[in-house]
């Protein structure tokens, strides 16, 4: 067969494109430090990275649920710490009220701390957190409704919140186990300060036993909290530990091996070079060259 020029010049041209093929993707690998910048660089590659980023995606999101989850309930525990705690202050007034040594008038001093102590669990129970009402269910956007006669309009249902592709949790205590229970609270806490003002013993005695009921519904609010605390923190936990590895098989997916892209970069641009420079010798002169 006979090499003619026109052969020799097409074959030296598809050799320096290839040469120079290589040479841009090694570029373009040292430049985005990505190993596939394009589905033809690894089609199964491309494939598992789309599996990854969408498995990540996923897992972020529930990651951020459980951050927002762990911060309201945080709030609540705060929120019903202070309510256990303005109970208490009222069970020690009313006890120090019921021994008999008070004057009326302080009688009545102690009735006005039961009343503040009132405000302050009413307050208490329209605690909000990022701008939502923690106690009135799914209704988040409405306060707690609490009435002069300590009557309470609220809404029960639970506040669900996905943590996992497959597990929800509900995040709120409902009002109703907290403030309107077996004890109303604010009914308990307006009976201890009528019967202060009143100087009844016994009503005293049926209040302190009312707001002793009412610090262990409390409680027990709160001990439920504290285990879907703990659920959600582990779950939280594991979501981050998930996520790093994800994080990990993506990179050893995506990315490449700086030191050896940047090596075979000067490889390829050696052999780009070394083939321009011999095919430079190798294609003949024309001649129009040889008649100069």
């Amino acid at each position: 067969m006979r090499i003619t020029q026109q052969m020799l010049s097409s074959n030296i041209t598809s050799q320096l494109q290839q040469n120079l093929s290589r040479y841009e993707k090694a570029n373009e690998q040292v430049s985005t430090g990505k190993r596939i910048n394009k589905p033809s660089d690894d089609p199964i590659g491309v494939q598992k990275s789309l599996k990854l980023a969408s498995q990540l995606a996923d897992n972020e999101q529930y990651e951020r649920n459980t951050d927002y989850t762990i911060s309201w309930m945080e709030t609540t525990d705060q929120a019903l710490n202070s309510i256990s705690n303005a109970l208490q202050r009222a069970n020690e007034l009313g006890l120090q009220a019921s021994n008999g040594t008070n004057s009326p008038e302080d009688q009545k001093t102690i009735a006005k701390e039961i009343e503040q102590l009132r405000s302050e669990v009413a307050d208490i129970a329209n605690t909000k957190f990022d701008g939502k009402y923690i106690f009135n269910g799914q209704k988040t956007d409405q306060a707690i409704e609490i009435a002069t006669n300590g009557d309470l309009t609220y809404n029960d249902q639970t506040l669900m919140q996905r943590i996992s592709s497959s597990n929800s949790i509900a995040m709120n205590v409902k009002a109703g186990d907290v403030f309107g229970g077996e004890v109303n609270l604010f009914k308990a806490l307006d009976k201890l300060s009528s019967a202060l003002s009143a100087g009844d013993q016994t009503g005293i005695g049926d209040a302190l036993n009312q707001i002793e009921s009412g610090k262990e519904q409390v409680l027990n609010s709160w001990t439920s909290l504290g285990a879907k605390q703990s659920r959600v923190e582990g779950m939280n936990q594991r979501l981050k530990e998930g996520n790093l590895t994800l994080q990990t098989l993506a990179s050893k997916n995506d990315d490449v091996d700086m030191a050896e892209a940047i090596m075979k970069l000067k490889t390829e641009e050696s052999v780009y070079q070394a083939s321009l420079a011999s095919s430079a010798k190798i294609i003949q002169p024309s001649l129009l060259d040889f008649l100069r």
